[in-house]
């Protein structure tokens, strides 16, 4: 069974990283929800996927260098703001899976701190930057933590073995037999991004990914109960 997580919430048909989006996530018989972390200049954790304001919203310049009242001053589409962290965890609760990709360095305890006042939030964390996944295992020996790469080699295997991680999360370019056979040789569950299209999504079932998150989360799920 694979698994379907809604990309930065029902990303195709709503505002990304939006709570418009996320509660749209939640009718589409999706399992999770996957978003994006950066920090405020005072310290807001935010759920937003650049560091710059400017694609995603009216807003300009950097997350990390204004107070979160004037990222949240600007329009992220559809009339929505960037929410906080607590407010989309306020939101879905724990009727969804949570893959936390942190995008931004030095913002570990802070997630970790959002997090601890939400105890029945099932989540994992997920960061290309692997020292950042290395400094949530020092602040939370228990966390799940999923290395995200491009490629499947050698020291996604490695960091995965010293994380203690159970999932990998994958590009879909580089799910193949022969990576997903790698994968499972080394005892480690695939989560592959991101899967728009219905043929890709059935090669990637058929492999046997444990997940894959899309920014169409409806017709994937739909697919897939189809095919049950």
């Amino acid at each position: 069974m694979t698994l379907v997580y809604a990309h930065r919430g029902d990303s195709a048909a709503y505002p990304e990283n939006t709570l418009l989006a996320f509660r749209k996530a939640m009718e589409t018989g999706a399992y999770g929800i996957e978003l994006d972390l950066h920090a405020t200049s005072d310290g807001a954790i935010v759920v937003i996927h650049d560091r710059s304001l400017e694609r995603t919203t009216t807003g300009r310049g950097y997350v990390d260098e204004q107070p979160l009242a004037a990222v949240q001053a600007a329009d992220a589409g559809a009339g929505e703001r960037v929410p906080t962290f607590a407010e989309v965890l306020g939101l879905v609760g724990d009727r969804l899976h949570f893959d936390l990709e942190v995008k931004q360095p030095g913002i570990e305890a802070g997630v970790l701190e959002v997090l601890a006042a939400y105890p029945a939030v099932r989540w994992a964390i997920s960061s290309f930057d692997w020292a950042i996944l290395q400094r949530v295992r020092v602040l939370a020996p228990g966390a799940e933590l999923w290395p995200l790469a491009m490629h499947v080699n050698q020291a996604l295997l490695d960091v995965a073995a010293v994380l203690g991680s159970p999932c990998v999360a994958i590009d879909a370019g580089a799910y193949t037999a022969a990576s997903a056979r790698a994968l499972s040789d080394a005892g480690l569950a695939a989560m592959v991004w991101t899967v728009n299209q219905p043929d890709e999504a059935l090669r990637v079932r058929a492999l046997g990914a444990a997940a894959l998150c899309t920014d169409v989360p409806g017709e994937i799920a739909a697919l897939f109960a189809g095919e049950d």
